[in-house]
């Protein structure tokens, strides 16, 4: 709604500002009504969505409106303009609209995330929830350090309600930007992003398949939720884990933030050897929630899902706990494990762009599955195609692919429960030895 209103009132500046500069008649009270409708804009905009994309919109509100002032007192004066308030004029005329441009092209490039709605008969109920796995934790020196979990459950709901925010705390936001080498500013608009999901809200009665997730490196996750909340919608309960020193940022619930400490070395061999472990020590995450999430719900079917290195961590849950009946791996390079249950791979038809990289995804995907999985390729899609990002990032086709913002989204989704709905409903899951 603000994004669009952003956009309505940039556009409205511009005719104003034209407006001004020509020999309009009754120019005074057209101009009039169109400062008041502005300013209204701009009061609304500033209550609902307070964003940087504000500075840029009032900075031109204000110099059009002072390209307006000295414009009708010249008419007023009815004295031919000098040479000075011609240019005054012109100058602040093209600075507003500059200004206008740029707030309209930032939030069309770097909009409000909205999640998509969910396809599926049920509401979509939220919670968190945070314990002590007895797992150390690596990502210390102290060897006494147990490893603290979070988990983000969606699950089907039997009625909605209010709606949460997609991250109403800065804190994940300013950690995404910073893990991509950004300004914290320019993903202001996460905060104000709006999900599908009821927090805390009852769960429907029923044996619903849980699906554990682990989300990309350095990864949050909440990364996944457009997926996540599709899932839960079709009656699937779908747990997000973070990962500690490893995710780009962990908040526990009497307000530690754990922050990312991963740091590529330059070191090609010594960075991949890192990215094993990494997934090694998030396998024994995953398993460590299904140990915890299984006293806490009844189900008789589990799913271990991922992306990127989320997905070689699945791969690994699934070869060392035979509990899990699935594994999805969204577009994630194994990193070893041979689990003996259906795989799907959902795979960015885009490529990393190195030749040399895209040969090792192939051979090690080649392997995997080949006792009993299965591929899918995402035609022009991006690695991030399949996340939360292609909502908020800019839409360039390196970015979040070529078919737009949701068409990630919505094939790894439609993949994922055309696979869920033929796995868990075979007799036997279990590939041949």
């Amino acid at each position: 709604m603000s994004d669009a209103l952003v956009i309505a009132l940039s556009l409205t500046l511009v005719v104003l500002v034209i407006g001004a500069l020509t020999p309009l008649r009754r120019r005074r009270r057209l101009l009039g009504a169109g400062w008041a409708v502005v300013t209204v804009g701009l009061v609304v905009v500033a209550a609902t969505e307070p964003r940087w994309i504000l500075i840029p919109l009032a900075l031109a509100s204000a110099l059009g409106l002072f390209t307006g002032v000295i414009r009708s007192r010249a008419d007023s004066a009815q004295r031919q303009r000098s040479l000075l308030v011609s240019a005054a004029t012109t100058i602040t005329g093209i600075t507003a609209v500059g200004g206008a441009a740029l707030a309209a092209v930032a939030v069309w490039a770097l909009p409000t995330p909205n999640l998509p709605l969910p396809t599926g008969d049920f509401a979509v109920g939220t919670s968190i929830l945070q314990w002590d796995s007895g797992l150390p934790e690596p990502g210390t020196t102290d060897p006494a350090d147990s490893r603290v979990l979070v988990a983000q459950l969606w699950y089907p709901a039997p009625e909605g309600g209010s709606a949460d925010r997609y991250l109403p705390d800065s804190t994940v936001p300013d950690a995404l930007a910073n893990q991509a080498g950004l300004p914290e500013f320019l993903l202001d608009g996460v905060r104000f992003g709006r999900t599908n999901s009821v927090a805390d809200a009852a769960m429907s009665d029923g044996d619903h398949p849980l699906v554990l997730f682990s989300p990309g490196l350095g990864g949050v996750r909440t990364q996944n939720s457009a997926w996540a909340e599709e899932l839960a919608s079709h009656g699937f309960i779908v747990a997000a884990v973070d990962h500690p020193y490893d995710s780009a940022v962990v908040v526990l619930d009497d307000g530690t933030v754990i922050r990312s400490t991963l740091r590529t070395t330059g070191d090609d061999a010594l960075d991949q050897q890192i990215a094993n472990e990494l997934a090694e020590s998030r396998a024994d995450d995953l398993i460590a929630a299904l140990d915890q999430l299984q006293q806490l719900t009844a189900t008789s079917r589990v799913v271990v899902a991922g992306h990127s290195i989320g997905g070689a961590a699945a791969i690994i849950a699934a070869t060392k706990d035979d509990r899990f009946d699935a594994v999805i791996n969204i577009d994630g390079l194994p990193r070893g494990g041979q689990p003996r249950v259906p795989i799907l791979a959902i795979v960015a038809g885009g490529g990393t762009g190195s030749i040399e990289s895209d040969a090792r995804y192939d051979a090690a995907l080649t392997e995997v599955l080949a006792r009993c999985g299965t591929r899918r390729v995402a035609p022009g899609a991006q690695h991030l195609s399949f996340t939360d990002a292609a909502l908020y990032l800019p839409p360039l086709a390196s970015l979040i692919g070529e078919g737009g913002r949701t068409a990630g989204i919505e094939f790894a989704r439609d993949e994922t429960l055309r696979f869920l709905a033929d796995v868990l409903h075979a007799d036997d899951d279990r590939c041949p030895p």
